[in-house]
C-alpha cells in the first residue's frame, strides 16, 4: 500500500510540474500570402474522349489552363468541384458513388482529376450496362491557388 501511495505522490508532483510549463509555438504562416483564381468550365457530352476503346464507360477530357504554372505545382494547389444538378451543390472531386439502373443492376459513377503544367485532366467513369455514355453536361468549377513565400 505504501508503494502505491508513493507512486501516486510522484505522479501527482510530475503532473503539477508539467502543468506549470508554458508552451509556445510559432503562429506565423509558412506562406505570407495566397492568391487564387476561380474558373468555370462546362464539358459537353461530345467533348469527351474514351480512354480505352475496350474499356467502355471510362471517359477523359484535357483542359488547357495557363494559370497552372510551375509555382502552383511546386507550392500551390488546384481544387476541382462538379455541379450536382439534383442537389444544386458543388461537390469536391474526387467523387464516387454506387447507383442502380432500371433493371436494378448496380453500377458506379466516378469523377476525378489530375493536373500538370498548363493542363487539368478530368476522368469520368460511368459503368451503367444500359448506357455508358458520358453526361450531356458536366459543369466544373476549379480553383488555382498560388502560395507565395
Amino acid at each position: 500500500m505504501k508503494i502505491i501511495k508513493l507512486i501516486f505522490s510522484i505522479l501527482l508532483v510530475v503532473m503539477i510540474a508539467l502543468s506549470n510549463i508554458s508552451c509556445t509555438y510559432n503562429e506565423s504562416p509558412i506562406y505570407s500570402s495566397t492568391n487564387s483564381d476561380t474558373y468555370y468550365k462546362t464539358i459537353q457530352w461530345h467533348e469527351w474522349e474514351m480512354v480505352v476503346p475496350s474499356k467502355a464507360g471510362h471517359w477523359y477530357k484535357r483542359l488547357y489552363i495557363s494559370n497552372i504554372t510551375q509555382s502552383v505545382i511546386n507550392s500551390g494547389i488546384v481544387l476541382v468541384y462538379y455541379k450536382n444538378y439534383e442537389t444544386n451543390n458543388w461537390i469536391l472531386l474526387p467523387y464516387s458513388t454506387t447507383l442502380y439502373n432500371g433493371l436494378n443492376q448496380q453500377f458506379a459513377e466516378e469523377i476525378w482529376f489530375g493536373y500538370a503544367l498548363g493542363t487539368l485532366d478530368i476522368d469520368y467513369v460511368y459503368t451503367n450496362p444500359i448506357d455508358m455514355t458520358p453526361p450531356q453536361i458536366l459543369e466544373l468549377k476549379y480553383i488555382v491557388v498560388r502560395l507565395e513565400l
